[in-house]
């Protein structure tokens, strides 16, 4: 399967300064080549009006990105129950809202562990998919985001077409989860789940950015 995004990409939506990529010796060994690839040669954005952030620890005392941290690392991490095995050796890559975005570096799928939850939610079958969720959500952002454009017609209809468009590049974020402007689920009962994170991210498209 042909990539999803590359880094020509992400610099025709995002500054070049706000997109990060690693050197390979700064990337541990036997990491997935897919996300070897997104990591050296797409990068990933550090820009919070992306709704997604990048860990703060590979910045600290570093002029370029440096390493990873390990969920070992974690505060809380005793907390965490019922984990699949190994995770302890997920790297930390940033961060969606309060929620914590991981990367298993040998399968190369990306988990959510929700804040204050200790759990794991799968986010995205790779880190591919989840870089282009971030560029969809950046090519779209002038019609969502009044404080980039004034032209803001129908966000309702963008995060819908947003929705449909990450559903089909991977499907796994949204699987057996009804949207939060579906007629179908109360998303504001004090018994519903919690929204996940990108239809959380969605949700706030649907509803517009001042």
């Amino acid at each position: 399967m042909p990539p999803l995004v590359d880094h020509a990409m992400m610099e025709s939506v995002f500054p070049a300064e706000e997109i990060e990529t690693w050197e390979e010796e700064k990337l541990p060994a036997g990491l997935h080549a897919s996300a070897r690839t997104v990591l050296t040669e797409v990068g990933l954005p550090h820009d919070r009006s992306s709704f997604f952030l990048l860990d703060g620890a590979l910045f600290e005392g570093e002029d370029t990105p440096a390493g990873f941290r390990r969920c070992a690392e974690l505060d809380h991490f005793s907390a965490y129950e019922d984990m699949p095995k190994g995770w302890e050796n997920w790297l930390v890559i940033g961060e969606i809202f309060y929620d914590v975005v991981v990367l298993d570096p040998e399968s190369g799928k990306v988990y959510c562990l929700p804040d204050g939850e200790y759990r794991a939610l799968p986010l995205n079958r790779d880190l591919d998919s989840f870089a282009y969720f971030t560029y969809l959500l950046q090519v779209e952002r002038p019609n969502y985001d009044y404080s980039v454009s004034e032209d803001v017609d129908d966000s309702e209809a963008v995060a819908i077409s947003l929705r449909e468009r990450m559903t089909e590049a991977d499907p796994l974020p949204f699987e057996g989860v009804e949207p939060a402007w579906s007629e179908d689920f109360d998303w504001d009962d004090e018994d519903a789940p919690r929204l996940p994170p990108w239809d959380a991210v969605l949700s706030n498209v649907y509803e517009s950015i001042d």
